[in-house]
């Protein structure tokens, strides 16, 4: 199948059983008699695999997410805020938000790019930094606890296209590494939070690509600091292995179009070494086993929730959606992964304010602090008409 994919369809090499490459000369063909009996016996035995289910390439059926209110998080509940009129909140019971509109202020030079923002968010826990990937600009560094901004300078490939999807791969003792996927130049970059040198790797290598068309990257997510994964979610549909040194192909690929028409992000579980890819027009996260090459679970979102990637913190992962369920705004949906539901949905536009925030395009979890000072934030990145934005999580006096 897919060089190293597995999705359960049987080989039938119906040629190489019944003659074999070996025989060379008319004497060495069967008779008749035991050519059709060969025939018929592989008959059988294909018919009887083939009544076994096979794997699909979707994966297995999906689970729709229930809708479960918790009243306890994975943290301390936040100091309780007084219920004051006018007080905008999004999200139920522990997953209460109220936005933060005096962060996130944007340099002059990127005003004539907003608009349009079509990025992603990542973070930088230790130096407390936020990097936004912006259109046309490269990438957008926020500090000083989302109060400072600036326009990153750095290799001239951040600048050139669209940062449309990124991850961050903390090292000891170096700065971090970055991988962007720009979908306009249908590149991959890789740098680190230095940003002086910057590594491009362009058209895959596969089979897929031989006709040197349909590639367009949306996303990329480190496994370690020796492999990155990369999903083609505006071209075919294929997501596969890079090395990191050198930045390469590896040779395998997987998925396709009847994994997902556009399977918009990836990232990568530590927890149990998965991959969550975020099939967007099926409103579906699924997981995949890189070790077990196959899909080991599908949770769906409410229909009509058009995911475009999901940030995890512990076991709860942050889905951004373009639109919700019945076309509504694009909401952020909170998952209790070892629940398998729904604990929160939250909407920018609808409940707190965010005129801009039609299309959640990408989200991530921003936390700083410990003990009681220990502050929960969600930042989204919004598109057409495009923003950024930042949303606290408050607990209210009963």
């Amino acid at each position: 199948m897919y060089h190293g994919a597995n999705f359960g369809f049987p080989s039938v090499p119906w040629i190489e059983t019944i003659y074999p490459s070996s025989m060379t000369t008319p004497h060495s063909l069967p008779s008749l008699a035991t050519t059709v009996i060969a025939s018929l016996t592989l008959l059988s035995s294909v018919t009887a695999h083939q009544s076994a289910p096979a794997a699909s390439p979707a994966g297995p059926a999906p689970l729709a997410l229930p809708v479960l209110t918790e009243t306890k998080g994975p943290v301390s509940a936040p100091k309780a805020m007084a219920v004051t009129p006018g007080l905008q909140t999004s999200g139920q019971g522990f997953w209460t938000f109220v936005a933060v509109k005096d962060v996130l202020p944007l340099p002059i030079e990127t005003q004539p790019f907003i608009k349009g923002a079509h990025g992603t968010l990542i973070v930088d826990s230790p130096t407390d930094t936020v990097y936004w990937g912006l259109e046309n600009i490269g990438f957008v560094g926020f500090s000083n606890r989302l109060s400072s901004s600036w326009v990153v300078r750095g290799g001239q490939e951040l600048r050139r296209g669209n940062l449309h999807g990124a991850d961050i791969f903390p090292r000891k003792g170096q700065p971090p590494l970055i991988a962007a996927a720009d979908n306009n130049e249908g590149e991959v970059y890789l740098t680190d939070t230095t940003f002086q040198k910057v590594t491009t790797l362009g058209m895959p290598n596969l089979q897929p690509y031989a006709d040197k068309k349909g590639y367009a990257p949306t996303d990329v997510a480190f496994s370690s600091n020796s492999e990155l994964w990369v999903t083609d979610g505006y071209g075919k549909a294929y997501f596969m292995p890079t090395t990191v040194d050198p930045l390469a192909f590896t040779g395998k690929y997987y998925g396709g179009k009847a994994m997902s028409q556009t399977p918009h992000g990836i990232t990568y579980s530590p927890s149990d070494k998965s991959l969550l890819i975020s099939a967007r027009p099926e409103a579906q996260v699924k997981r995949w086993s890189p070790v077990k090459q196959q899909f080991l679970e599908v949770l769906g979102l409410p229909a009509g929730s058009i995911v475009c990637d999901v940030d995890l913190w512990g076991d709860y992962a942050l889905a951004a959606c373009l639109d919700s369920a019945a076309g509504k705004p694009g909401a952020l949906y909170i998952v209790n992964l070892k629940k398998r539901a729904i604990v929160s949905v939250v909407k920018p536009k609808e409940e707190l304010g965010y005129d801009f925030a039609q299309h959640m395009h990408d989200a991530c979890w921003y936390v700083r602090g410990k003990g009681a000072n220990q502050e929960v934030f969600v930042l989204f990145t919004a598109w057409n008409p495009g923003g950024v934005g930042a949303l606290k999580l408050v607990n209210l006096k009963k």
